[in-house]
């Protein structure tokens, strides 16, 4: 049953803006909650292959699942404030509209939702976070790593499968006055340091590719990497974004992501240990 409510209110959130948005905004709440339930299928697999969640109960699972589910909630509303101009942080709003139902306000429910899509340093620096013990802390990074490896690896999947469709999702039109084929100094420099890119420094496709090959760096679990390689993601999106850099910053890229995915598959450069 708890499973089943959060299929609901996903479903009872979405029709709330449905009807009132643009087409534009239609298209993009139909592609979100598709994504809703990619992001779940690649959060079950990890559940299933990653040790950390062996000996959780059953009731723990349809937790976790829900939980991945429900990361999205707040994109349907994002998006329909977003066609009149409007901001809101999807992840902050969807933690704030489950803390009302008692069902999802658990705070390894909100705290995941609230920063999936964050750099992780903003869940450290939550000051629920801050709160709660060690262990409770050590939970709460568990899951939130596990909403976030699910959501880039779903989102890593679509691009490298259907790039052409999903590009102007994820392409910030904005940058189309930008022909660079060279990735400015300081996303360069993040990426070969394998951090995250900083998005105020990316100012061209070039840029911003090199922005969403580096959220690679950003997996924490050794079955992210291995279920990239069962379905080639990886290489698939470095040939999309090739058309972004020169031959040189490609050749470069693809070395320096391919070794560190082996790596990682090898058990080597963990993320962090559970």
């Amino acid at each position: 049953m708890y499973f089943e409510k959060a299929k609901a209110l996903l479903d009872a959130e979405y029709f709330a803006y449905y009807n009132g948005a643009t087409d534009h905004a239609r298209k993009v709440m139909d592609e979100k909650k598709r994504h809703s339930y990619q992001v779940l299928g690649v959060g079950i697999y990890l559940l299933k292959h990653e040790r950390v969640f062996a000996n959780c109960s059953a009731e723990e699972i349809m937790r976790l699942k829900a939980t991945i589910l429900l990361h999205d909630i707040g994109r349907f509303y994002e998006v329909f404030l977003h066609e009149d101009g409007g901001r809101v942080d999807h992840g902050v709003y969807g933690a704030q509209l489950l803390a009302k139902i008692p069902e999802f306000s658990d705070i390894n429910v909100i705290l995941p939702v609230r920063h999936h899509g964050h750099l992780i340093e903003k869940l450290y620096e939550d000051e629920d976070y801050q709160k709660l013990s060690v262990d409770a802390k050590k939970e709460i990074s568990k899951i939130t790593y596990l909403v976030r490896d699910a959501d880039k690896v779903a989102n890593f999947y679509l691009l490298s499968r259907h790039f052409a469709e999903m590009e102007n999702l994820f392409f910030v039109k904005s940058l189309l006055d930008s022909q660079a084929k060279v990735p400015s100094p300081l996303v360069w420099k993040a990426f070969m340091a394998h951090t995250s890119v900083d998005v105020r420094n990316v100012v061209s496709f070039a840029d911003q590719a090199v922005m969403y090959m580096a959220c690679i760096y950003d997996l924490a679990y050794q079955s992210s990497f291995v279920l990239m390689k069962n379905l080639n993601i990886v290489s698939k999106l470095l040939q999309n974004f090739g058309k972004f850099w020169n031959e040189e910053y490609t050749t470069l890229c693809r070395r320096e992501i391919l070794t560190y995915c082996e790596d990682r598959l090898k058990g080597q450069t963990n993320l962090l240990e559970f």
